[in-house]
C-alpha cells in the first residue's frame, strides 16, 4: 500500500485544554493574549497508522510564545535530527509494531492496527539543562497523547541522562548543543557513550576535563581531539571520527582543518604551534585536571510504590483544590507481575534504571493523570536526575518489563517461533541450525548433541592428599554420555563438533548444588587453565545444578540424572561415576534438551509429572494424571534399561512395596503454563572504575552495535551471553565472568546469581547467539579499523602528529600512566596530607608526563633506567622523597 502524505493539524493551547482547529492549516492559529502560540504539523491519521513512524518536535522560547515544529517538513531539515539545543525542549515521538526498531530511517507503510499488531507507541519530552520550558513540554505530550486517542509510553527526558531507547532512534548519536553560541571561536565538546552523545560544554577550561572522558576542542584553525588517561577506548573511536567529520566540514569541498591529538598530561609534547595555540585557549600552566568519576553507588533492588490519596480535610471546601498523591512501599525486589493491582497506579524505583509509573486498566481517570506526577515526586525526593517514564497497562514496553521477575512476554511473532523451535525435533544438525540461526536462539542450540564429548571430575583436596602416587586434580569419566552427577561433586566437560567455520569446542564447568565454595573455585580455576591451555578457542559455559542449558542437556540425549552426595559414596576411588542402586528419580521435561532427572530423598521439595525408581537391575516409570505424552516419553527414555511403565491410580501392590517408606515422595505435578520469556537486551560493558563495571543498554539492536573494541553482555534471560570483541580490554578477556556476576548484581530485578553464563570470542559465535541478530554478517569486522589506524589516518590527514605515539593504541600498559594524576604542590605536602591512594615512597608516579619532565628535567623511562641511589638523590632535591 502507498504511503500517505501527512496531513497537518493546528491546535489551539487555552486555559481550558487543548481543541482541534481544523486540518491542512499551514496559518498559525492565536489563542487568548496569555496563551502560548503553538503550530503542530503532525496528521492524526498518518501518525496512527504507520509500521515505523518518527516525530520529533522542537519548543523554542521567545519571550511569551512558544512554537511547536515537526522534523521531515521544511522547518526543521532533516540534517538536524539527533540535534538538541539546552535552552530548548523537544518532543519525540515514535510508533513501531513490538520489539521492531523505530526511528526516522526506518522504512514507513502503511499498517492496520488490531490485536495482533497493535502499534508501541512512545512519546519523549526532552528537556535542556537551561530550559525553562520543562512543565509545558510535558503538558503538550499529554496533549498529544489526547489526540492520538491511543494508549501512549510517556518519557521525561533530562539533558544528558536521557533513555536508552531515545539513543535507539539516532544511530548516529545525539548532539546536546549550547544555544546562542553560534559565533564563539573555540567551542569544547565531550563525547561518550556507545551510541555516541556529542555535548557541548558551557566554556573553554581546564575545569571541563576530565581524566576519564574524551573532548574535542573545536577551534578556527585547528581541532583537537584530547584523550584522558582513564577514558575507555570505545569513546576515544567516536571521539576521533567526530573529530574527523568536525575537520571535514560540514559543506563539501570545504578545505579540510588540521587535526591534533592531545593525550592528557603529554600537551607539552604537541608541536610548537599546535602547543602554543593551545596555551592560548586554555594556559597550560594552569594546567588541572579532575580525577575519574567515582564509582557509582551500589544499586539497590527496585522498589514497588502504590500511589494512594491522603485523606485531609481543608479547612474552607474550595472545589478546585486537588488532594495530594501518596506513596506506599508495597515490596522490593523480586518483582512479580501479580504485585501489580488493575484498579491502582504503581510506582516502580529502579535506581540507575529509572522510575516508572504504572496505570492500571481499571485505575481512576484523576490517579492515571497524575501518574507521572507520583513518579516524579518520587525522583525529586529520591534526588535522582535520570528519566521518568509512565506506561499504561498492556502495553509495557520491554524495559519496564525487565525491571520483574518472569514477566509473561506477549508477542505473537515471537511465540510463533518459540512454538517452530520447541517442535522442532528432527533436523537440528550443525548445518541446519547455521542457516536458520533464528531457530538455533530460540531453541539454544548450536547443534544437535551428536558431537564427541570428553567429561572430567574435579577432585577434592582431601581425595588429592589421600592418593597414592596421584595428585592430578581432575580425573576423566570413563563413559560421559551415561549422563551421571552428583550434587557435591563438580565437573569440567568439553564438547566438540563441527560447524561451517570449522571444528568448534564448547567447555562447560558444572557445578553441583551441594558442592563447597572451595571445589567449585577450583573447579573454576581448573577450566579457565584448560581454556587457555585450548588457545582460548572454545566458547566458555558456566553452568549450575538445576538451571543447565538445552544444548548441556542435549548432549545426554535426555539422560542426566543428578543424585545426592557425592561419586565417592558409591567408588571409593572415584575413578567411575556409578547411579546408586536404589534410588527415586523425579523427571522433568517434554523434550531431550529439556529433560532432566533429580534424585528425591527426605527433604526435598518440587513436584513432578513423572518417577523413575530404581531398585538393582529393575525399573519403574511412574506417571502423573497430568504427565503429557512427551513427558512419558523422556520419562521412558531417561530410565533406558527395561522398565516397567505405572500410571496414577494404577499401581499395584509390588510397586508400593518397592517404594516403601519413598511413598510420601511421589507428588504428582499440576499442568505447567508454557512459559514466555522476554526477549533478549544488550548491553554494553565498559570499566568504570578497576574492577567495577558499568552497563549502558542498547535498545533496537543489531549486530552493528558490537565493536571489536568493546565487551558486550546479550541478556536472553535464561542465559546471559558475554561476548569479547578482538581488541576489548585485557582486564575483560581475563575474567569475563566478573562482568556477567556484575551485570546479575546490578540488575534491578534480583535476578538468580546461578544464571548459566556464556563467554564467547569475536569470530567464534554459534548461531544460538548470531540468532538474536538480525541479518548476522560473520565478514562484517574484516574491513575494522583499530583506534591505532584511525589515529593513523587521522595524523595523514590532519598533517600533524601525535604527542605521544605510546598511547595510540588506546590501553595504556605503562606503569606511569596508570596512576591518578596530582599537583606537585600536594604531592610535597606533609604526609598525612597526601591522598589516599598515594603511595609515599613513589610520589613521582601521581606526576602527569608534563609535570614529571618539567621537575626532574627527564622523561619518566629515562628517570627509571638511572640507579636507585640516583633516583632518590633526584626526588629528594625536588622534595619528594
Amino acid at each position: 500500500m502507498g504511503r500517505r502524505r501527512p496531513e497537518s493539524t493546528a491546535f489551539n493551547l487555552s486555559s481550558k485544554g487543548i481543541g482541534c482547529i481544523g486540518f491542512n492549516l499551514t496559518q498559525v492559529e492565536k489563542s487568548s493574549i496569555h496563551s502560548p502560540l503553538v503550530r503542530i504539523e503532525a496528521g492524526a491519521s498518518w501518525l496512527g497508522g504507520s509500521l515505523s513512524t518518527f516525530y520529533c518536535y522542537s519548543m523554542i522560547h521567545s519571550g511569551n510564545s512558544v512554537i511547536l515544529q515537526e522534523s521531515g517538513t521544511e522547518l526543521l531539515p532533516r540534517n538536524h535530527y539527533g540535534t538538541f539545543y539546552d535552552a530548548e525542549a523537544y518532543l519525540v515521538y515514535s510508533a513501531s509494531l513490538p520489539g521492531q526498531p523505530a526511528g526516522p530511517d526506518v522504512i514507513r507503510r502503511e499498517i492496520k492496527e488490531n490485536g495482533n499488531g497493535c502499534c508501541e507507541r512512545h512519546i519523549h519530552a526532552w528537556t535542556g539543562e537551561r530550559s525553562v520550558l520543562g512543565a509545558l513540554a510535558l503538558r503538550r505530550a499529554g496533549q498529544l497523547v489526547t489526540h492520538l486517542g491511543a494508549p501512549c509510553v510517556l518519557h521525561r527526558e533530562p539533558a544528558a541522562s536521557e533513555t536508552p531507547r531515545l539513543y535507539s532512534y539516532f544511530r548516529d548519536g545525539i548532539r546536546i548543543l549550547r544555544s546562542g553560541c553560534v559565533g564563539d571561536s573555540a567551542r569544547l565538546y565531550r563525547v561518550r557513550g556507545r551510541r555516541p552523545v556529542l555535548v557541548q560544554l558551557d566554556a573553554v577550561s581546564w575545569a571541563q576535563l576530565a581524566a576519564d572522558g574524551v573532548f574535542v576542542l573545536d577551534t578556527t584553525p585547528l581541532v583537537v581531539l584530547w584523550l584522558g588517561r582513564a577514558a575507555n577506548l570505545v569513546d576515544k573511536i567516536f571521539g576521533a571520527k567526530i573529530a574527523y567529520r568536525m575537520a571535514r566540514g560540514a559543506e563539501k569541498g570545504m578545505s579540510a582543518r588540521r587535526i591534533t591529538i592531545a593525550h592528557d598530561g603529554y600537551e607539552q609534547t604537541l608541536p610548537g604551534a599546535d602547543r602554543s595555540l593551545l596555551d592560548g585557549i586554555l594556559e597550560l600552566r594552569a594546567r588541572t585536571v579532575r580525577p575519574a568519576a567515582p564509582p557509582p553507588c551500589r544499586p539497590t533492588p527496585a522498589r514497588l510504590y502504590k500511589m494512594t490519596t491522603a485523606v485531609r480535610a481543608p479547612p474552607l471546601a474550595i472545589p478546585s483544590q486537588r488532594s495530594a498523591a501518596r506513596l506506599e512501599e508495597i515490596k522490593r525486589a523480586p518483582l512479580h507481575r501479580h504485585d501489580l493491582a488493575d484498579d491502582s497506579v504503581f510506582i516502580v524505583d529502579a535506581g540507575e534504571r529509572g522510575i516508572w509509573s504504572w496505570v492500571g486498566p481499571s485505575a481512576r481517570p484523576t490517579a492515571a493523570r497524575g501518574a507521572l506526577a507520583a513518579a516524579r515526586g518520587l525522583a525529586r525526593a529520591r534526588r535522582y536526575a535520570g528519566p521518568v517514564s509512565a506506561t499504561p497497562a498492556g502495553r509495557e514496553p520491554l524495559e519496564f518489563a525487565a525491571l520483574f521477575h518472569a514477566w509473561p512476554w506477549c508477542d505473537a511473532r515471537r511465540e510463533g517461533r518459540q512454538r517452530a523451535a520447541r517442535s522442532a525435533t528432527t533436523k537440528l544438525d550443525a548445518v541446519s541450525l547455521a542457516s536458520n540461526a533464528w531457530l538455533a536462539a530460540e531453541a539454544q542450540l548450536p547443534d544437535d548433541g551428536s558431537g564427541a564429548l570428553r567429561m572430567w571430575r574435579v577432585r577434592r583436596q582431601s581425595e588429592i592428599e589421600d592418593a597414592i602416587g596421584n595428585t592430578e586434580t581432575l580425573v576423566e569419566v570413563p563413559h560421559p554420555q551415561a549422563g551421571v552427577f552428583f550434587s557435591r561433586d563438580c565437573y569440567i566437560a568439553v564438547y566438540t563438533y563441527h560447524a561451517l567455520i570449522g571444528e568448534q569446542s564448547i567447555l562447560y564447568y558444572w557445578m553441583g548444588g551441594s558442592s563447597l565454595n572451595d571445589l567449585r573455585n577450583l573447579c573454576a580455576k581448573e577450566a579457565r587453565d584448560l581454556y587457555i591451555k585450548m588457545a582460548r578457542l572454545p566458547v566458555q559455559v558456566r553452568v549450575y545444578e538445576g538451571k543447565e542449558p538445552a544444548h548441556f542437556l542435549q548432549i545426554f540425549k535426555g539422560r542426566m540424572t543428578t543424585y545426592m552426595g557425592s561419586a565417592t559414596d558409591y567408588e571409593p576411588t572415584g575413578r567411575r561415576v556409578l547411579a546408586p542402586p536404589r534410588a527415586l528419580v523425579r523427571v522433568s521435561g517434554q523434550y531431550a534438551r529439556e529433560a532432566r532427572g533429580v534424585e528425591v530423598r527426605e527433604g526435598s521439595e518440587g513436584r513432578g509429572g513423572c518417577y523413575i525408581v530404581r531398585e538393582g537391575a529393575r525399573a519403574w516409570v511412574w506417571c502423573a494424571a497430568t504427565a503429557t505424552g512427551d513427558e512419558r516419553e523422556v520419562a521412558k527414555n531417561m530410565a533406558a534399561a527395561e522398565h516397567t511403565l505405572v500410571m496414577q491410580g494404577k499401581e499395584k501392590d509390588d510397586f508400593w512395596k518397592v517404594l516403601g517408606d519413598r511413598r510420601s515422595l511421589l507428588t504428582p505435578a499440576p499442568l505447567r503454563e508454557v512459559e514466555r520469556p522476554l526477549p533478549p537486551r544488550l548491553f554494553y560493558a565498559y570499566q568504570g572504575t578497576p574492577g567495577q563495571y558499568c552497563f549502558e543498554e542498547m535498545v533496537s539492536f543489531s549486530q552493528l552495535d558490537l565493536l571489536p573494541e568493546m565487551t558486550a553482555v546479550l541478556d536472553a534471560h535464561r542465559a546471559l551471553y558475554v561476548w569479547l570483541g578482538a581488541y576489548a580490554c585485557a582486564r575483560a578477556k581475563d575474567d569475563p565472568m566478573l562482568i556477567a556476576d556484575q551485570y546479575l548484581d546490578v540488575d534491578p530485578a534480583a535476578r538468580d546469581s546461578e544464571t548459566p553464563v556464556i563467554v564467547l570470542s569475536q569470530g567464534r559465535e554459534p548461531p544460538n547467539f548470531t540468532g538474536f541478530f538480525p541479518h548476522w554478517k560473520p565478514n562484517m569486522w574484516k574491513s575494522h579499523k583499530t583506534f591505532s589506524a584511525i589515529v593513523s589516518a587521522l595524523e595523514g590527514k590532519a598533517i600533524v602528529h601525535s604527542g605521544n605515539s605510546a598511547l595510540q593504541s588506546g590501553n595504556n600498559a605503562n606503569r606511569f600512566d596508570q596512576h591518578e594524576k596530582y599537583p606537585l604542590a600536594v604531592l610535597r605536602g606533609p604526609r598525612d596530607h597526601l591522598p589516599p591512594d598515594v603511595d609515599p615512597l613513589t610520589k613521582e608516579l601521581y606526576l602527569t608526563h608534563d609535570d614529571f619532565v618539567a621537575t626532574f628535567g627527564v622523561p619518566y623511562d629515562d628517570f627509571r633506567a638511572l640507579p636507585a641511589w640516583k633516583q632518590k638523590d633526584l626526588k629528594k632535591a625536588v622534595g619528594l622523597f
